[in-house]
């Protein structure tokens, strides 16, 4: 069995067969560092979980000449543990990122490998560069890099990628869905140096005027999967910036998914003369609260939730209404506790509970209420994951000393999110995403480890629960390792 550089060589196969013909049975052939182990492995019961586990001793080794070699006497000194580690994240990422590994080794061949852990390590944890190289010695090397992770190296890196835009195109296409509709999501982060021509001043939520930089990024509508990412100028938040950099995938049949930041008549008209498609929410004050009604029959369920929803043709396109019975309960308590404190008058309050736990989306594109619903949900939850990578590119804020850097540093941060966002649909498609958000299955997966023994053998330590999160998952990550 092939899997990730675990090979049993035909030889050693042989010798395993032979054993069984013989009638020796509970033979298994292990292989680490390109060595042979023979080990006896069996199932016992367990009464703690009233069901088989499966137990395993070492026995010895197999060489192609001598054949099999039995462990030494004194092999309990011998097998001292040399090193644990943790396997199943950087497993598990490894997995969901499918070809980006391949594809960076083709368009980056000198900086594939820091490019590949840094990812990794910033789908698990949000590392500033100063900590990258210890954080990198904690997990199990299995794809055998060998990543210069010192702040210097990886600050080079991300000048060098930075610089080369066209080669990061290749990566997009390389990686890229064939998803017909893609979201777009505009997101920024601060920087003040000077060497970032990018960084200027700009409208933003947290209301920071420090010099920001936007970031635009691309999204499969489907499956929330990033495939395009770009910087463009910290002023710039209009339409016709979307629209170009659009354009410049080559992509028809696109669906724009923005915030309510987005939504002003210029910006309405900007798109529909480009030819695009949108979802976006309005203002609570916006006068189509007026003119769309919430049916009290008309609803639909999301995560547990009653969703109750109105449709109704405006001007220039559709507006979609929703009430969240869940929310407006939440809002409804804070509300009138404020009227407690004497913080809100009747008239506010009652100006309030018209509009509490609703939303109105507007789109030109004629839908089901759920599905116009589920597709801005889906920018959303992008959206806060996109936030906390934002965090990790402030936190290295001094290490982009120009344009180029910054390019590379948010290239970094588009593969974790490419990793995650696969990693999500998976859990999606398996069923279970309203029970494990992708950091609750990572978590999980990090109990996973490696133990290295002095003898250089491998073992794999791997809880029982996290055995059934992988077969629900349909990923069947550890019956392979222990093959």
């Amino acid at each position: 069995m092939d899997y990730m550089g675990f090979t049993v060589e035909p030889w050693a196969r042989e010798w395993l067969e032979e054993q069984r013909r013989n009638g020796v049975k509970c033979y298994e052939v292990k292989v680490s560092n390109g060595n042979h182990y023979v080990y006896y492995s069996t199932s016992r019961y367990d009464p703690e979980t009233k069901s088989a586990r499966k137990v395993s001793e070492y026995l010895g080794s197999l060489d192609p000449e001598k054949g099999f070699v039995p462990k030494e006497k004194d092999a309990r000194r011998r097998e001292r543990t040399v090193s644990i580690r943790e396997t199943g994240t950087v497993r598990l990422l490894d997995l969901c990122a499918g070809g980006l590994l391949n594809s960076l080794k083709r368009r980056f061949p000198e900086n594939y490998d820091q490019l590949y852990a840094l990812a990794l390590m910033r789908c698990i944890n949000p590392t500033p560069l100063k900590r990258a190289s210890s954080y990198w010695e904690k997990f199990d090397n299995f794809r055998n890099l060998r990543p210069a992770m010192s702040p210097k190296s990886l600050s080079q890196m991300l000048e060098d990628v930075g610089s080369e835009r066209y080669a990061q195109d290749l990566v997009f296409n390389d990686i890229g869905t064939d998803c017909r509709e893609l979201a777009f999501d505009l997101s920024e982060f601060f920087s003040a140096s000077e060497g970032i021509s990018f960084a200027e001043e700009g409208r933003n939520a947290e209301h920071n005027d420090s010099p920001q930089i936007n970031i635009a990024m691309i999204c499969a509508q489907d499956s929330g999967v990033p495939v395009m990412v770009r910087m463009i100028p910290g002023s710039v938040r209009d339409m016709k910036t979307v629209c170009a950099t659009v354009k410049e995938m080559g992509r028809k049949d696109v669906v724009l998914v923005a915030d309510r930041g987005f939504y002003t008549d210029e910006n309405i008209d900007a798109l529909g003369a480009c030819g695009m498609k949108y979802v976006m929410p309005v203002k609570r004050n916006s006068i189509l609260y007026g003119k769309t009604a919430v049916g009290e029959y008309d609803f639909f369920e999301y995560r547990g939730r009653l969703i109750r929803f109105g449709k109704y043709r405006h001007d220039k396109h559709w507006a979609y209404r929703f009430r969240d019975e869940t929310m407006r309960a939440g809002e409804e308590r804070a509300v009138f506790m404020k009227y407690k404190e004497g913080k809100l008058s009747k008239d506010e309050v009652e100006d309030k509970k018209e509009r509490m736990g609703q939303m109105i989306l507007v789109s030109n594109i004629d839908m089901s209420a759920e599905e116009a619903y589920l597709m801005y949900k889906r920018r959303d939850s992008v959206e806060k994951r996109f936030s906390t990578f934002r965090s990790t590119l402030e936190a290295d804020a001094c290490w982009l000393r120009d344009n180029v850097s910054a390019f590379g540093h948010v290239f970094v941060t588009f593969l974790s999110m490419f990793m995650i966002a696969h990693l999500e649909d998976r859990i999606r498609k398996a069923g279970i995403l309203s029970k494990y958000s992708p950091e609750d299955v990572m978590v999980e997966y990090s109990k996973a480890y490696a133990v290295e023994m002095e003898t250089g053998t491998v073992d794999y330590e791997i809880p029982k629960k996290l055995e059934e999160l992988d077969k629900k998952l349909g990923l069947n990550i550890f019956p392979i390792l222990r093959s």
